[in-house]
């Protein structure tokens, strides 16, 4: 039973992660993102509730972590195509980001 449970949480990771790259690339089509704003906010999203509330409910608290790992896939799939369409230099300038 114990492996059954490792198995369904290995499973729906596997497909968060996917979901999140999905999710990405279709925001990277419709939406001109910003990456460093990305990666500079991401944090805070877990910074900032620590900070004002002590006990925070496991539930929100997987949620939180959730969301950061989805804008850690984001930034990450920015400077992928980022790299893809302009090559390894244009993704190390900093002032020509999206």
């Amino acid at each position: 039973m114990n492996i059954l449970m490792y198995g369904i949480y290995i499973i729906s990771m596997m497909l968060f992660v996917l979901g999140s790259v999905y999710f990405s690339r279709k925001a990277i089509k419709k939406f001109k993102l910003n990456r460093w704003v990305i990666a500079f906010t991401s944090p805070l999203i877990l910074i900032i509730p620590s900070v004002f509330f002590k006990d925070i409910n496991p539930i929100i608290w997987s949620i939180l972590i959730a969301i950061f790992i989805g804008f850690c896939i984001l930034f990450f799939e920015i400077n992928n195509n980022i790299s893809e369409n302009r090559g390894i230099k244009e993704t190390m300038d900093y002032r020509k980001t999206r």
